[in-house]
């Protein structure tokens, strides 16, 4: 993966919040830290920069074997992260900010909106894989342990529980099914320490809701962080409940599924569909799309079940 970068020098803007305190001085030589690098070595200790994009508050492009995606953080906390495909469709997300914070980019690519919440800090950052990380700075057991972030989908997308803590972003697979065409990542959260901090994902509507739970051992500040794609196939096409019967009984529901009797990871696809059916759920495909021009069979490297949830609702 080759990544292209159309900005030309980071963005240096100091920031300026109403009310802010004048810059912390270091308690080592006697040297002033603004508030700025303070968040920024607390965020890229929790992230690392090996995968952080350069600068993309003008926009990041990445060539990706998908095609080109690109990424861009908001200058202010109040702005959206836009990460958009080649054909130009994106998804937008919101920062749980309560004043417009100016950010400050780091030569990492990480940009930081200090003081953008009451006792949290918020940073961003383009990731060279062609997402992008919304990242919450808690910086002491005040700061509140729920953080709201709104997305913003094209027509047509919706969001479907990935069974391991994040979800498939999806659309129409054309014909039948759902496919994925961007992901958000299982959450994470780490404290001043370095340890795991446990943190779940819900859905009101399009918000993302994450929750952290801190507790009397945790070492604040505490780093959490969604993280999400979009423009780069996975692979993975979702069938509602009509369809997978439809499969259970022989039938077809899409042409490039090879035929129902077919084994796939040791087991035909009517059999692991008729599963799906007797307990309630719906089947899901790892699917190559390089491939299923070639060889249907060959196209589809995996499969599964999965149940609906009141964020999605497609498995009904």
């Amino acid at each position: 993966m080759k990544l292209k970068n159309s900005v030309h020098a980071a963005m240096l803007t100091t920031a300026l919040i109403a009310g802010t305190a004048a810059p912390a001085i270091a308690a080592s030589g006697g040297s002033a830290v603004s508030a700025a690098d303070r968040v920024t070595a607390t965020v890229q200790k929790a992230t690392g920069t090996a995968d952080v994009a350069p600068d993309s508050t003008r926009g990041t492009v990445m060539a990706t074997d998908r095609g080109l995606v690109t990424v861009t953080t908001p200058a202010s906390a109040d702005g959206r992260v836009t990460v958009a495909a080649s054909d130009g469709s994106a998804v937008t997300m919101t920062l749980p900010a309560a004043v417009g914070a100016a950010g400050t980019t780091s030569a990492a690519g990480t940009t930081v909106y200090p003081d953008a919440a009451a006792h949290t800090d918020l940073a961003t950052q383009a990731t060279v894989g062609g997402g992008a990380r919304a990242l919450v700075t808690l910086k002491d057991a005040k700061a509140p342990t729920t953080q709201r972030f709104n997305l913003g989908l094209p027509e047509g997308a919706s969001l479907v529980a990935d069974g391991n803590g994040g979800y498939d972003i999806v659309t129409s697979a054309g014909g039948a099914g759902l496919v994925a065409r961007g992901h958000i990542d299982a959450p994470w959260a780490k404290d001043a320490k370095g340890n795991s901090v446990p943190t779940r994902y819900s859905l009101e509507g399009n918000t993302l809701v994450q929750t952290i739970e801190t507790g009397a051992d945790t070492a604040f500040p505490v780093v959490a962080d969604p993280h999400y794609t979009w423009g780069i196939i996975s692979g993975t096409v979702y069938f509602n409940k009509k369809e997978t019967k439809v499969l259970a009984l022989g039938g077809t529901v899409v042409g490039w599924l090879p035929h129902p009797a077919a084994v796939v990871g040791g087991r035909s696809l009517a059999g692991i569909a008729g599963y799906a059916v007797a307990t309630d759920q719906c089947i899901k495909f790892k699917v190559n799309p390089a491939l299923a021009p070639l060889s249907p069979a060959a196209a589809v490297a995996g499969s599964g079940t999965y149940k609906g949830s009141a964020g999605d609702g497609y498995c009904r």
